[in-house]
């Protein structure tokens, strides 16, 4: 007999966040992985939740074994808090762990648990180089596509490519549209003393620096500004059963399958639609648009061209204003029907990755608090952009005063499929011969020094057994001008020449090795770095 969930109502009792930035002496003080989750009882200051009150410790944080060497990492964390004897659990969904470490203290607080439960978000990134921490973070990756090359900035640069060729673009338009978003994240940054990035970047700047190569071309179409830092950071929350300020409205997640080449397209996120529907249909929202003037949009855009895609997803703008809502202050300025990310974003603010969700939870928080706003939406993305959370905050009082009756959201968008086993390249050329296929789509490394192509990634579709399928390559940047003049759809013909799988005639390359902690480059002089020989 199906019965509906009717959970108890969740509050927000008190959050607390530090400064984002790099906690390794030079940015920010040096401080360990521990030491940084220490400070985070500095939630309990001044706040109606004392340390003995807490009865579960969940801390969302990504592969910090892998990070910062930090195993067991939620009892430790609870040990040094002083709140052992606490249920303790680490929630890692790559880069939304902090969103969904919220979702995972919400569901223990409105089961009737446990009434006061402690949220933390936790990131050391600084404690790995930035070579490293690419590695780590691919770790995410399906096994043999970051063989291929794939990588998190990668992914950012197809899903770029596919809103460009969305809206039409050239490469010069995609260039300023592109300096636009950095000088709109940049502009609130510089204006929020928690930020990492916390300076204005104008678009004179962005052309000038384009110019002595600082902002160089890194993964086509983006470049160095078009990337969000690396950042470290710590942030908690406290959710309980007691009646506050704030509750917590809604909760949604969704996963996406795990392949790149298999996604029906990326110029939309169908994990951030399917878990934004979710959410709105626990708060009982049938049109987030109903929240105009009240509502403070905090979105995941670690990488320029994300941000005007999310504002879709989450239905809050229409496809029609993909190009200008960012733009428009009337619509996300700060005075605007959905002010949206005024904290400067993933860009301005810094990522943090496992802590990111969760300083989006405590800035939303403030900005109710102290800025009036009635409600803030959090919106985080996990991995390859398939393990999305949001959630929504409201101002109690604004929430009991409308209709918000719960429902189970319909309509919602299907995902591609991942191949079957049995479909794979040995199978797609056992026959010996040529198989044709069609270009869908490419990206490609550049060397800042030298702006050479390094490597180039790109998804072809094959027929096989009567059924089309994708499959992503990766070849060396040598090839780049030939690969760069395919358009979709134009024809491809894959084949294996003696042992050597061929794409026209370029020869297909892995470009890393997976290793337990995460890729290693097989290219040359990276590979001499690695192992010391260079």
């Amino acid at each position: 007999m199906h019965s509906a969930f009717r959970p108890r109502q969740v509050f927000l009792a008190a959050s607390w966040m530090a400064p984002v930035g790099r906690y390794n002496g030079k940015d920010k003080e040096n401080l360990s992985f521990l030491e940084m989750a220490e400070r985070c009882g500095e939630v309990f200051s001044g706040g109606p939740v004392r340390r003995r009150d807490i009865e579960a410790v969940v801390v969302g944080s990504q592969n910090p074994s892998a990070f910062s060497g930090v195993d067991n990492t939620a009892a430790k964390i609870a040990g040094i808090l002083g709140i052992s004897g606490a249920k303790s659990v680490l929630i890692d969904t790559a880069s939304s762990s902090g969103a969904s470490a919220v979702e995972n203290a919400y569901l223990e607080v409105a089961s009737g648990r446990y009434d006061y439960v402690l949220a933390i978000g936790i990131q050391k990134m600084s404690d790995a180089s930035t070579q490293d921490s690419t590695r780590i973070i691919a770790g995410v990756i399906d096994r043999e596509e970051s063989e291929f090359g794939l990588t998190m900035p990668a992914c950012g640069a197809l899903v770029a490519r596919a809103l460009k060729e969305r809206l039409g673009l050239t490469e010069e338009e995609w260039t300023a549209f592109s300096a636009l978003l950095t000088q709109r994240s940049q502009r609130f940054a510089a204006q929020n003393p928690d930020a990492h990035n916390n300076h204005a970047l104008d678009v004179a700047d962005y052309y000038r620096q384009i110019a002595s190569n600082k902002n160089y071309l890194y993964w086509d179409p983006l470049r160095y500004h078009d990337f969000c830092p690396m950042s470290d950071g710590v942030a908690a929350v406290i959710l309980t059963s007691k009646p506050q300020e704030v509750l917590v409205s809604g909760v949604g997640s969704a996963t996406d399958i795990p392949t790149i080449a298999d996604r029906n397209y990326f110029h939309s996120f169908p994990a951030t639609v399917i878990a934004a529907g979710y959410t709105y249909g626990m708060a009982g929202i049938k049109d987030i648009r109903s929240f105009a003037g009240k509502l403070h949009v905090n979105m995941h855009d670690p990488f320029n061209g994300f941000g005007p895609i999310n504002l879709v997803d989450l239905g809050v703008v229409s496809r029609s204003r993909l190009l200008d809502a960012l733009f428009d202050d009337d619509l996300t300025g700060p005075n605007g029907e959905f002010p949206t990310n005024l904290t400067g974003g993933l860009k301005g603010r810094g990522h943090p990755l496992g802590a990111t969700g969760m300083i989006q939870i405590v800035e939303n928080h403030r900005l109710i608090r102290e800025r009036g706003f009635a409600a803030g939406l959090s919106h985080s993305i996990g991995g390859p952009i398939n393990n999305n959370v949001v959630i929504l905050l409201e101002r109690s009082e604004h929430y009991h005063a409308r209709q918000h009756a719960p429902y189970k959201p319909w309509g919602l968008p299907s995902l591609g499929r991942l191949k079957p086993k049995g479909v794979n390249l040995d199978a797609l050329l056992a026959s010996g011969e040529p198989v044709a296929g069609a270009f869908v789509t490419s990206t490609a490394r550049f060397d800042h020094r030298s702006g050479n192509p390094e490597a180039v990634i790109l998804v072809i579709s094959c027929r096989f057994e009567g059924a089309s399928y994708r499959f992503l390559f990766g070849i060396d940047g040598e090839h780049y001008a030939q690969v760069s003049a395919f358009n979709s759809g134009d024809p491809i013909s894959l084949e294996r020449v003696d042992g050597a799988i061929m794409v026209n005639r370029m020869p297909v390359r892995k470009l890393y090795t997976r290793t337990i902690n995460g890729l290693v480059e097989l290219a040359g002089s990276g590979w001499k770095r690695l192992t010391g020989k260079g």
